[in-house]
Order: C-alpha cells, then sequence, then structure tokens
C-alpha cells in the first residue's frame, strides 16, 4: 500500500518573530512619517523658489518632490495595511499567503509614476533649452540648500528600512538629495557664467538619472511578482543537494520563488527508500535547506516508492522532461 504524506517544514521561531516583525514594521512607519513630512515642505519650498527663480530644475525637483510625498504615502499605507490585515483572520483565510505582495505593488507604482514625471520633464527641458529664461541662480541654490538638509533628514531616517515599499522609498528620497546636489552646483554655475541654458542640461541629466534608477526599481518588482526564484539560488543546485542526502530516491517537481525580497520558499516532491527513515530525512533537508540556501519556508512532499510510480500528475511529467 502506497503512503502519501504531506509535511510542511516551516523553520521560524513564531514568537520572536513576530514581534520583531512588528518592530521593524512600526521602526519603518515611523521614518516614513518623517521623511514624507520633509519631502512636502521641500516640494512647497521648491515651487515657490522655482517660479521665483524661473529655474526650470528646481520646479523639475519640485514635481519629482511631489511624485514622491506619493511615493511615500503609498509605501506608508501600504505598511499599515498589511500590517493590520495580519490580525484579520477573515482575510487571511482568503489571501492565504499574507500580504507582503502588496509592499512589491506598491514598490512598482512607485517606480512607474516616477518612469512617468521624469519623461515629462525631459520634455519640458529639451523645450527649455530652445527657449531660454533668465535664472535667478541665487535664489535657485538657497532653496537646493534647503532641500539638501532636509532630504538629507529623510535619507538617515529611511537607510536601515527593511521593507521593500520603504526601501522604495528610500530610493526616491536618494535621488531627491542627488538632485539638491545637482541644482546647487548649476544655481553656481549660472552665477558665474550667466549660462541660463545650463538649468535645462541640468534638468535633463537629474531626470535621466532618476528614470534610469526606477526603472530597475520596476524591474525588481515585476521579477518578484513573477514567482522568480531568489537571486544566486540555481533549482539544478538545489535538486542536487536534496538528492546527495541519504535516503532520498529521486526529487522532483521542484519550485523556488520569493514573497517578498528575503522570504524565500521552495517546494519540492522527495521520493525516500524507507517509511522508516521518514521523519529523519524530512529534518535533514529542512534544516540543510535553510542552512545552504537561506530558504526558511519549505514544503515537502514524502512519497514512497511505490507511491510516486503510481502518480504520474502532468507538472511532475514535466519536471522530469525539463
Amino acid at each position: 500500500m502506497s503512503h502519501n504524506h504531506d509535511h510542511h517544514g516551516h523553520n521560524h521561531q513564531h514568537g520572536h518573530d513576530h514581534h520583531h516583525h512588528h518592530a521593524e514594521i512600526a521602526n519603518d512607519s515611523r521614518a516614513l512619517k518623517i521623511a514624507m513630512a520633509c519631502t512636502a515642505s521641500i516640494f512647497v519650498a521648491q515651487v515657490v523658489g522655482g517660479f521665483l527663480s524661473h529655474s526650470l530644475a528646481l520646479l523639475s525637483d519640485a514635481g519629482h518632490m511631489l511624485a514622491d510625498v506619493g511615493a511615500l504615502l503609498i509605501a506608508f499605507l501600504a505598511l499599515k495595511f498589511y500590517s493590520r490585515s495580519q490580525s484579520d483572520i477573515e482575510k487571511l483565510q482568503q489571501y492565504t499567503f499574507g500580504f507582503r505582495r502588496i509592499e512589491v505593488l506598491a514598490a512598482l507604482v512607485n517606480g512607474v509614476v516616477l518612469v512617468g514625471i521624469c519623461g515629462f520633464l525631459m520634455y519640458e527641458a529639451i523645450e527649455r533649452f530652445f527657449h531660454p529664461q533668465e535664472v535667478l541662480s541665487l535664489q535657485m541654490i538657497f532653496v537646493a540648500t534647503i532641500g539638501l538638509i532636509a532630504n538629507g533628514i529623510s535619507a538617515l531616517v529611511l537607510y536601515k528600512s527593511h521593507h521593500i515599499s520603504t526601501r522604495s522609498a528610500y530610493l526616491h528620497v536618494l535621488t531627491d538629495l542627488l538632485s539638491s546636489v545637482a541644482v546647487i552646483v548649476g544655481g553656481v554655475a549660472i552665477y558665474y557664467t550667466h549660462l541660463s541654458w545650463i538649468d535645462s542640461v541640468l534638468s535633463f541629466g537629474i531626470s535621466l538619472f532618476i528614470i534610469r534608477s526606477a526603472l530597475r526599481l520596476v524591474r525588481s518588482s515585476g521579477i518578484l511578482l513573477m514567482d522568480s526564484a531568489p537571486p544566486m539560488v540555481s533549482k539544478d543546485v538545489i535538486e542536487q543537494a536534496l538528492m546527495e542526502t541519504d535516503g532520498v530516491v529521486s526529487v522532483h517537481d521542484i519550485h523556488i520563488w520569493q514573497n517578498s525580497p528575503g522570504e524565500n520558499t521552495v517546494s519540492a516532491h522527495i521520493v525516500i527508500s524507507s517509511d522508516s527513515l521518514h521523519d529523519e530525512i524530512l529534518k535533514t533537508l529542512c534544516s540543510m535547506l535553510k542552512e545552504k540556501f537561506s530558504l526558511v519556508h519549505s514544503t515537502i512532499q514524502i512519497e514512497s516508492q511505490n507511491y510516486s510510480e503510481q502518480q504520474h500528475c502532468d507538472s511532475c511529467q514535466l519536471q522530469n522532461q525539463l
């Protein structure tokens, strides 16, 4: 008689991890609040300063700030929603994997918004290059310096963030910081050379730099949503490691994916030589996957040789053909 044993190897310390995770959420939420206050203040200052100084670079940076206020707000709401959902039993009955992916979706939205804003700013920079306006460089430098200080505070509080949505917000703030430096340098150059077109070139360069970072963010979020294997983790290598375990006859139907960065999961069907070795092999496999490959969530289906030979599911046959 064949036996089908489904076992889940979950290698976590629930109490400690639960409190640690809540502490991470609280720290990230506090950092996001500070960053939102700073970024909103910079936005107002740059809009006023941009109009007074006729600086497109400053107004471009203000538009970027507005997008970043929205990005920070999205990240904050995503984090709050995820935190509250963990105690909502009804929702967890429907979304059995939890709500970690909402952070990935927030990061994706942030990246797409940045790409759109930067595209518009690059168009405006080209228009201004052919139709330059006088730029009041001293006002431009003063406002950009205020932005530099506020962005520095935001970057500092977001630096040690733990969640992808908060890290995407950190990326926004970091690009803001670099943009402020560029605007100050540009203002100094305009002050000494009186060449207003420097402002347009500077605005285009800032937007180009930001759009590259935004595209990387969109790409990394998309990869996560496609359930890709974690970086530097090879399916073939894991299969070989499983096969080398004493008592394992064969391995099939292996899947490796990321629920979110740092939360790696593996599932596999393992055929063993003897049912008497069931628990020992399961414990060995789960420990090996965690220690060697950082796969802390493992779902291992233990099968007898007789059961495996009788079952011919499409997914298993496909795996054997690959």
